[in-house]
């Protein structure tokens, strides 16, 4: 039996689990909204109550939705350098309290835009989005954030001892002990070791110093005042706000935090052995993101380093609410660490998580031919997000993605194999006469099987493959069945070459058209519609073997143009294959012996598990060889014209049919049972008998080239 926890040992490993998640997410969350409220101009310790509330509203919002076990939430990377690029682009033209509007709003719009990912399956769009611009992206932002913490510990001239360096070794510090945390206390959150470790060291070296700079350290938390929260918007004019900068900066921020959330989720899902909901749990965070505009708090999404700290833990279902709790007391009643959290040490932390963002692999993706492109793809949004902006480099990644896609599909051939019609013949067992007709002339129409996407991008590829091809052509066939799109380009493509064929005295017929091509079973009014002509001249068939088989029939009425002949013209008994080179004394014992019936469209002839031991010789009409998958649905094995015949296996061992044969049309056949040959051969004809079985193992050896043939060309698919 699997070990169920009780509710009680549950509810402790839940607390204990929040309680870790909470102490390890803290350094990430006061540093990075630290960092984003010193880039605006304003204190570094509104920027980490800033910090604090949109951790716990996220907490609160995600813990209580329980769409994914076990995940910690709180700002992250990539929301805060994506709004510290905005603040740049706001900071020469806005006061810190119209930046810190317009963040508010971004982040408003972000959690309406999230909520609307959600409820929209958003998550499967992310997926469209190529891995290297992902990449590159959290890259880029992991070396912004670096970037942005060299000002906080470069030496101060304004001190003239070694004291001046206190910053950048408490940093280093910081950063050393973090590293090491992994291997002397496995255990233990490094981040939290590194920070501990670095406010140790900060208090050492600023020991006896009267005077330290204030500016070194976060500062005395202030109060979080309800009634500055509520009126915060008051006075400002909501239609003066710059609303195209913000929903396209709140469009690139879903996209980042769909992302990041999706993946600690899987974080989540590996430790708890439990899968999330992405709908709901993106909906969660979009209400999180709106409450934090509201607020003005920093929004964030799934933090993956303490997702693993609370799940490792035993944290479960209502750890992250536990979190919360635990934040909420720090920001109520622990308003005085501040004062001594350096940031100098926060900066360490920020380094590591933006060290631990960037992927050194791109750079190894280079000295392969085949990933080449991706890294030079990846280091172009690298160096437009560096130069620019995320969004900006977001959307440059994206066209160079498109842009390699389309070229892939130009060079693709559209044409996977073609086929003449010696090489794949029609399931029609023909007469001898004309499958020597066929053998000749099986040249003049072909199978163009087509594959991938017939659109703008490659149909002048198919055009020229195709004009190649013309000349001597009577039929040719394009099979769609592996053809995944079709457009609007690709329809006049396809009548475009139909009429340049017509020209040439070559028909295009169509065959295996499918719903998924956007124009449903509606083809033949499509074409007439975009010929503009009443008639329907193109031919559209469901299968391969009909549209061969009318491929044959265009053939051979060429060959027979100046002849009074018709394709299914009756064959008389005596012409039958089967009696080829035999005298007419014998011809006229078998026909004596023969018995003759007449069938009805779609009558059946012999039905599957009859026991028989008889030859089938068709004179008129067509009898269909099926194999029934269901009651209505069936295959088509072959199809015999009149002057050939069957049963030959069960004539030469008989037992039961292993197929229906079922009449197409009005149907005339002459049935030769093996009794009555028996009885001829005990007469004294045994040369005719021998005869008679040389002319079907004749026929059997042909048959069984050809399945060897048709064997090697499924082989080849």
């Amino acid at each position: 039996m699997p070990n169920i926890r009780k509710p009680s040992s549950a509810l402790l490993a839940d607390l204990a689990g929040g309680l870790t998640g909470a102490v390890a997410v803290l350094p990430q969350t006061i540093g990075l909204s630290v960092l984003l409220f010193t880039s605006m101009g304003m204190d570094a310790s509104d920027g980490a109550v800033a910090g604090l509330i949109g951790a716990i509203v996220l907490l609160i919002s995600s813990g209580l939705a329980g769409a994914t076990t076990g995940m910690i939430s709180a700002p992250n990377g990539p929301v805060t350098i994506l709004l510290s690029g905005l603040v740049v682009k706001l900071a020469p033209h806005s006061s810190p309290a119209e930046i810190l509007v317009v963040l508010s709003a971004v982040l408003f719009c972000t959690g309406v835009f999230e909520i609307i990912f959600g409820l929209l399956k958003g998550g499967e769009l992310v997926k469209l989005i190529p891995y290297p611009v992902v990449t590159s992206m959290i890259s880029a932002i992991g070396i912004l954030m670096i970037k942005s913490q060299i000002e906080q510990v470069t030496p101060d001239p304004a001190v003239a001892d070694w004291r001046k360096y206190i910053p950048l070794i408490v940093a280093l510090v910081t950063l050393l002990s973090i590293y090491l945390a992994k291997r002397v206390l496995p255990r233990m959150p490094g981040v939290l070791v590194g920070l501990m470790t670095g406010v140790f060291v900060f208090s050492l070296l600023i020991r006896g110093w009267d005077n330290p700079d204030p500016r070194w350290v976060i500062g005395t938390l202030p109060k979080i005042e309800l009634a500055r929260i509520v009126h915060r918007f008051d006075g400002v004019d909501l239609r003066a706000l710059p609303w195209e900068l913000i929903i396209t900066s709140a469009l690139a921020l879903t996209v980042l935090v769909t992302i990041d959330c999706l993946l600690t989720a899987l974080v989540a899902d590996n430790q708890t052995s439990l899968r999330h909901d992405s709908r709901k749990e993106l909906a969660a965070q979009g209400i999180g993101q709106m409450i934090i505009g509201l607020v003005g708090g920093v929004g964030g999404g799934g933090t993956k380093g303490s997702t693993l700290a609370n799940t490792m833990v035993g944290g479960r279902r209502w750890s992250p609410l536990f979190a919360a709790l635990a934040i909420l007391a720090m920001t109520l009643f622990g308003r005085n660490i501040g004062a001594l959290l350096p940031l100098s040490a926060l900066s360490g932390v920020i380094v590591f998580i933006g060290v631990r963002m960037i992927n050194i692999d791109i750079l190894l993706w280079l000295r392969d031919r085949r990933t080449r492109v991706d890294a030079i793809n990846a280091i172009l949004v690298i160096v437009a997000t560096l130069l620019l902006d995320v969004t900006k480099a977001v959307g440059l990644g994206m066209v160079f993605a498109v842009v390699l896609f389309l070229r892939r599909e130009v060079k693709r051939s559209l044409v996977r194999r073609q086929t003449n019609l010696c090489e794949y013949p029609s399931p029609r067992k023909r007469s001898e006469k004309h499958q020597l007709i066929l053998a000749e002339h099986g040249d003049k129409g072909l199978l163009m099987e087509l594959q991938g996407d017939l659109f703008f991008a490659t149909t002048d590829q198919l055009f020229r493959e195709v004009s190649k091809v013309l000349e001597g052509r009577l039929v040719i066939i394009f099979h769609f069945r592996r053809v995944l799109s079709l457009d609007m380009s690709g329809m006049m493509l396809l009548l475009q070459l139909s009429r340049l064929a017509r020209k040439q005295g070559t028909e295009i017929v169509f065959c295996h058209f499918h719903k998924q091509l956007g124009f449903g079973k509606k083809m033949k009014e499509a074409f007439a519609l975009f010929e503009g002509e009443g008639q329907r001249r193109v031919k559209i068939f469901h299968s391969t073997a009909r549209a061969l088989e009318y491929a044959e029939d265009q053939v051979l009425k060429n060959e027979y143009k100046d002849k009074n002949y018709g394709i299914a013209d009756p064959v008389p008994f005596a012409e039958n294959d089967l009696l080829k080179g035999f005298a007419e004394k014998e011809i006229q014992a078998l026909l004596a012996l023969s018995v003759k019936k007449e069938y009805n469209h779609k009558e059946v002839v012999v039905a599957k598990g009859e026991d028989s031991s008889s030859l089938y010789l068709v004179t008129s009409g067509f009898v269909e060889q099926r194999v029934y998958n269901g009651p209505v649905s069936y295959k088509v094995l072959a199809k015999y014209s009149p002057g050939t015949y069957f049963g030959k296996l069960t004539f030469l061992d008989p037992g039961p049919i292993a197929a229906t044969f079922t009449a197409i049309g009005k149907t005339r056949v002459s049935k030769i049972r093996r009794a009555d040959i028996e009885k001829l051969s005990n007469e004294g004809h045994e040369e005719f008998l021998a005869g008679l079985l040389f002319s079907i193992g004749k026929r059997l050896s042909r048959e069984s080239v050809k399945l060897i043939s048709e064997i090697k060309r499924l082989e080849a698919l």
